[in-house]
């Protein structure tokens, strides 16, 4: 449907949603932000012709990341950077799941549950891939957390993009085995006892020295369960199987890089998705639809809400982190590897490009972003991230 399809629906129900449901500071702020998207309460700016020609004064996005009208030049900008220390390799993709059990945990520890998922995983892949059995070698490694399902329901699970080879301790280039990189039944037990272990640990309130911990080190136990219960529940899914997937090996990083590079920003779900909306439901098209033996699916306006909100990430917590040989601080060992593969050194995006000069490198046709009389680049002269009347002189 047409762009701000998300932002019309939370505006014809969100004040009633929230008179009816409990909704947290988080999840408030997230629903402001995506209602006065690119409106007066966000600011403006003033866009104007580098030759003085013309100029346009325009609302700003209000940049937050669960919205889905913004986020499209900082993922181009990602996408641009995971290029650049991109390595000349095939690449694998991997994908992390846990039990559906676990979420209670989640819901109540956010950010300290996505952190102990993140260690987690790559330490079970960095051990693997260490040893001399499978690769034997130091990958480089892109995670990202992603919490929501096709219908947006709760799926907590990591991609993890690896490359398909490393540095040996000799500082030696190693290939994996064609689109073999690591048995995924020893891949899934190795991730199940690590990532139960942290769970178990963040649960003590004293540290392995005996010490006590902070408060926001220990893991909070959510409503209606006990400390020992969460253990009980651990010590049953220690039990169970797992689920890993290892797919097929990529030539190049660029089109996986693009698959999770989506969900970065924009929150759960694009508007592309929206087919239909009457005004009380939303009629929403399948991501996969061939895991589902159909096209579309229905919310309410108040599931909706609740299920787009639920995703919104307490603040500060990184969705996306970089390990081994793609880690900031193996930039030495990360060039090795380049020279080897017959790449130049990695040297950073330090300049970023102008926001107008990545949406006509992205929409070379868009002529909103040219000025109408000389087709000139417009430039952002004045920004003002408040709402207030423009000054006179900038009025258009």
């Amino acid at each position: 449907m047409k762009a701000g399809i998300v932002q019309r629906i939370f505006r014809d129900h969100f004040e009633t949603y929230q008179r009816e449901h409990p909704v947290s500071g988080r999840e408030r702020w997230a629903a402001w932000n995506m209602m006065t998207c690119r409106t007066a309460e966000q600011g403006f700016h003033v866009d104007a012709c580098p030759k003085g020609h013309y100029q346009v004064l325009m609302n700003n996005s209000c940049k937050h990341r669960s919205c889905p009208q913004c986020g499209v030049t900082e993922t181009e900008i990602w996408l641009e950077r995971r290029n650049l220390q991109a390595l000349g390799c095939p690449y694998f993709h991997i994908v992390f799941t846990i039990s559906h059990e676990l979420h209670r945990i989640w819901r109540r520890n956010r950010r300290r549950f996505t952190d102990i998922m993140f260690r987690a995983s790559w330490h079970t892949l960095r051990e693997l891939l260490a040893d001399l059995r499978w690769l034997g070698a130091l990958p480089g490694a892109i995670g990202v957390f992603q919490s929501w399902d096709d219908e947006l329901q709760e799926h907590c699970h990591l991609h993890f993009i690896v490359t398909a080879g490393g540095l040996n301790s000799e500082g030696r280039w190693v290939e994996a085995e064609g689109d073999f990189l690591l048995p995924t039944g020893v891949l899934a037990a190795k991730f199940r006892g690590k990532f139960l272990a942290y769970l178990r640990e963040g649960l003590e309130t004293v540290s392995a020295r005996g010490r006590g911990k902070p408060e926001e080190q220990v893991l909070g136990v959510p409503a209606g369960m006990s400390v020992q219960q969460c253990r009980n529940l651990l010590n049953k899914l220690g039990r169970m199987k797992w689920h890993v997937e290892i797919e097929p090996a990529y030539e190049h990083a660029d089109g996986v890089y693009k698959y999770v590079g989506r969900y970065l920003r924009r929150g759960p779900i694009s508007e592309k998705r929206i087919v239909g909306y009457d005004g009380e439901s939303i009629m929403i098209s399948y991501a996969h639809p061939e895991k589902h033996g159909q096209g579309t699916f229905r919310l309410k306006s108040d599931t909706f809400i609740e299920r787009l909100l639920s995703h919104v990430p307490d603040k500060g917590t990184h969705v996306v982190r970089a390990y081994g040989l793609f880690h900031p601080n193996c930039c030495d060992k990360l060039n090795q590897a380049r020279a080897q593969l017959g790449q130049a050194e990695y040297e950073p995006l330090t300049q970023l490009p102008h926001a107008h000069e990545l949406l006509l490198r992205m929409f070379p046709d868009w002529e909103a972003n040219r000025c109408p009389l000389c087709g000139a680049v417009l430039r952002t002269v004045y920004v003002s991230r408040w709402p207030q009347a423009p000054p006179l002189r900038m009025a258009a």
